[in-house]
């Protein structure tokens, strides 16, 4: 399927080029996303969107030079003036992995022609700036962010700009509300007001219209997806609402698969309309799974980066992986500037089966090159198509409209994901 599927995605470029162009006419789209697939082989779709994306570090090398001219197409079009740019990433300071990232996403904005500084928010830190040592044998300099006159500062800098890498699970930070300098992406899209449930439902009627232009069944790219808000684990009646989504959702996949004759039990994942680390997630195969959750499980539902307790659940549809990696499980997380591709890498499990949330302790990571794929050794890597160009001919439209549909969610009306 998936390489018919690539065929028609390349017979309709020129279309599909501007219909994009057309819907994304006075949209600001964010500046940074990634976005996770998952392929089945009979149907191939993102199933998450990060608009602050952690693992630079992790991408090809080969895509340093395209990374560094996308963010300065866009930074020209959005802030022409702009020299300066201040990094703003998140609080936790003991992740060398996480600054890793902080420090490839400083090179590729250095690259890009940009004088650069990382600012620091959180609590305070020996030294100011505070170096830190990386695993690469690399310093990242961390300055303490101050506001003064409307303006966010760090000692070395006045920016121009900022770029955040900071998910504002707890709310905008204080240092950034009303200043003057622009900020990409917009905070306004961190996870204190962002919500998956109304990003798929945007993602899904984008889907609506490229599954029209390539003439296929929009559910071939998207996952069937609902939600359920004021959610407390502790009252049964709470329990009872999700449990009789996850039936509606078995029952509709059900339904595609018996249509299409795919033999595969369908499964469904639970996870937080909010958040980002693989926290707030689990799969279960029917509605009775769920209600005889015990304790560990409700509590793995309830857990949350910050301190905001989930209340709201998004009840999608389970996509099984047919890729694998050396016999591990894969699912690709493809890195969109713009919203033009800049590679991406292979998240890899080999503790979770083919139907799990990859997203979790233990993964690893393998860069994705496009340009090296034909080149491994037979069995290394296992795409689920003939051609493994085309699993990227689909994955990159995918991730633009992902993109697409993230610009969106500020300007358009919240709307409950409904089955």
């Amino acid at each position: 399927m998936i390489d018919a599927l690539a065929k028609k995605f390349k017979k309709k470029e020129a279309e599909l080029t501007a219909w994009f162009q057309n819907k994304a006419g006075g949209v600001v789209l964010p500046i940074t996303i990634s976005v996770d697939i998952r392929n089945a082989g009979f149907k191939i779709a993102v199933v998450d969107t990060n608009v602050f994306p952690a693992g630079f570090n992790n991408l090809c090398n080969n895509f340093s030079k395209i990374a560094a001219q996308n963010f300065s197409r866009y930074l020209e079009a959005h802030v022409p003036k702009a020299k300066k740019l201040l990094i703003v990433p998140e609080t936790f300071t003991r992740n060398l992995n996480y600054f890793e990232n902080v420090k490839a996403l400083e090179n590729l904005l250095k690259l890009a022609g940009y004088e650069v500084a990382v600012g620091f928010l959180g609590d305070p830190l020996p030294g100011d700036p505070h170096e830190v040592g990386l695993l690469n044998g690399a310093i990242l300099k961390l300055e303490r962010m101050s506001k003064k006159e409307g303006r966010a500062l760090v000692g070395s800098m006045n920016p121009d700009a900022l770029i955040l890498n900071n998910d504002c699970s707890d709310g905008i930070p204080q240092v950034l509300q009303n200043i003057e300098q622009p900020i990409f992406p917009s905070p306004e899209l961190g996870w204190h007001s962002r919500r998956k449930k109304h990003h798929f439902l945007i993602y899904c009627q984008l889907i609506e219209e490229v599954a029209k232009i390539v003439d296929t069944d929009c559910w071939r790219l998207c996952p069937i997806t609902t939600a359920e808000h004021d959610v407390d684990f502790g009252n049964g009646k709470d329990i009872g609402r999700v449990a009789e989504k996850i039936e509606k959702v078995l029952q509709k996949t059900g339904e595609k698969y018996k249509k299409y004759g795919i033999d595969e039990k369908p499964y469904v994942f639970v996870k937080s309309s909010a958040g980002t680390f693989g926290l707030g997630v689990t799969h279960v195969e029917s509605a009775q799974d769920f209600l005889n959750l015990n304790r560990k499980g409700r509590q793995k539902l309830a857990s949350a980066k910050g301190t905001t307790i989930p209340s709201e659940f998004l009840i999608q549809e389970g996509i099984p992986t047919a890729d694998s990696f050396d016999g591990a499980p894969i699912e690709p997380v493809l890195y969109f500037i713009g919203g033009e591709s800049v590679g991406g890498f292979f998240r890899i499990h080999e503790e979770k089966d083919t139907r799990s949330s990859l997203n979790a302790p233990g993964a690893r990571f393998e860069s994705l090159c496009f340009h090296k794929t034909k080149e491994v050794k037979p069995g290394h890597l296992e795409l689920h198509c003939d051609d493994h160009e085309d699993f990227f001919t689909i994955s990159k439209w995918l991730g633009k409209v992902a993109t697409l549909a993230a610009g969106m969610e500020n300007a358009a009306t919240p709307a409950r994901a409904g089955v």
